[in-house]
């Protein structure tokens, strides 16, 4: 009989007086997560009906930029002279100090995370690209990932020296203790479980656009974050006002996830990531889906600003790329009226998927490695398969081949 682990026990204890945050017909109990590393998932005890809420938190439980800094700042005694963090900082710092103080710690008062970070997987089963050992992100060299996770670690190191110096100036023995081990880790946990602070509001919900995304910040949300993804899993974010008990006046805010969808008792209970590309979900989340629809491509047209262009499957995003490269061939020329242009601009747009493809490692380059992980092969063989598939979604010769017709000439492409 699976039973749930004395972290996850400690963890509702915790919680559940305050706000029905787990229900108490969900439990946490270890699963297999999206084809990769095991971690904890939460699982129905019995019959969920659609449209029932799954598992909430409160806003003030929330790990915030502001709480965060708030907390910091009175541990550190930063006064007025606060150092300028980002909010991404104060929470890995907020974090690694859980670890640096300790519980028994006198200063550990300060500190009201430690069920939460004692649910989350153990540094040694993390599987982002930025725990992969040398020789496995060796396996991704020639690829976009292969660059994006030396910078992600180049750019986190970065950060942790900030924040260790923050933290040595107030407290020279925590900072002594604020290792890079423990900022990593701290930072990979934000990274695959932060939601968009749009989500702590009266009308909750997930940006949809790069605009509205840049304009939010990250936040954890304890126990809502256990949740494993399932691609296109239909869910709807609410917030709730609750009595808090002291008062007819006050009120507690909560948000909570509710499934469109019933749930079997026994079955595992999904949130939804949104569209997410294999390249981001293993840099992010250590994980892969086979045959991603979500998967991605980037390609970069020279002498065109060096704009970048992520095109998606069936060449969705792609008419922006394809425009570009019309223009720059044809000049000012009305090029959607001229079948060799479109045929010249085909063949460019072909070359430049053909030479990212032809660039990409073997799919079979990291199977049979003694020192590669088999989880770390399957995401590499998704990753690779995935990018493969895109040579045949951008073709564009057909439309020569309808403007020639339409012209009274019958244009025959010579299949290669």
């Amino acid at each position: 009989m699976d039973l749930e682990s004395d972290p996850a026990v400690s963890f509702k204890r915790y919680h559940l007086p305050k706000i029905p945050l787990a229900q108490p017909n969900r439990h946490y109990r270890p699963c297999q997560s999206a084809l990769a590393s095991a971690g904890l998932g939460l699982i129905a005890r019995e019959d969920v009906p659609a449209k029932q809420e799954i598992v909430s938190c409160p806003f003030d439980l929330a790990v915030t930029g502001p709480a965060s800094q708030a907390t910091l700042s009175s541990l550190l005694d930063l006064k007025d002279a606060s150092p300028n963090l980002s909010c991404r900082q104060w929470i890995c710092s907020y974090i690694v100090l859980h670890w640096v103080i300790g519980k028994d710690s006198e200063s550990s008062r300060h500190l009201r995370h430690f069920p939460y970070l004692q649910l989350l997987p153990p540094q040694g089963d993390l599987l982002t690209a930025v725990y992969f050992t040398q020789e496995e992100l060796e396996c991704f060299r020639g690829t976009n990932l292969y660059g994006a996770c030396n910078d992600r670690l180049r750019d986190w190191q970065t950060e942790w020296a900030h924040c260790r110096e923050v933290v040595s100036q107030s407290k020279p023995d925590w900072g002594i203790q604020f290792e890079w081990t423990l900022y990593l880790a701290a930072s990979t946990y934000l990274s695959s479980r932060a939601f968009p602070s749009t989500v702590l509001s009266d009308n909750p919900q997930l940006p949809n656009t790069d605009s509205e995304l840049s304009s939010s910040e990250p936040v954890l949300l304890p126990g809502v974050d256990i949740l494993n993804h399932a691609r296109a899993q239909p869910v709807s974010w609410i917030t709730y006002n609750d009595p808090s008990g002291v008062d007819e006046q006050t009120f507690v805010k909560r948000v909570a996830i509710v499934p469109h969808r019933p749930i079997s008792a026994g079955q595992e209970i999904f949130n939804n990531y949104g569209p997410k590309p294999n390249s981001e979900l293993i840099l992010g989340y250590g994980f892969t889906l086979p045959n991603n629809p979500d998967d991605t491509i980037l390609l970069k047209v020279g002498g065109i600003q060096g704009r970048k262009w992520s095109i998606g499957r069936d060449a969705k995003g792609v008419q922006g790329l394809w425009d570009e490269i019309l223009s720059a061939m044809c000049g000012d020329a009305e090029a959607e009226d001229d079948y060799e242009a479109i045929l010249d601009a085909s063949g460019a747009l072909q070359d430049m998927v053909s030479t990212l493809v032809e660039n990409l490692p073997a799919p079979n380059a990291a199977a049979g490695r003694a020192n590669v992980r088999p989880q770390v092969t399957r995401m590499f063989e998704h990753y690779v398969e995935g990018k493969r598939g895109f040579l045949a979604d951008c073709q564009k010769e057909q439309e020569a081949v309808e403007l020639a017709r339409s012209l009274g000439i019958d244009l025959v492409l010579e299949e290669t």
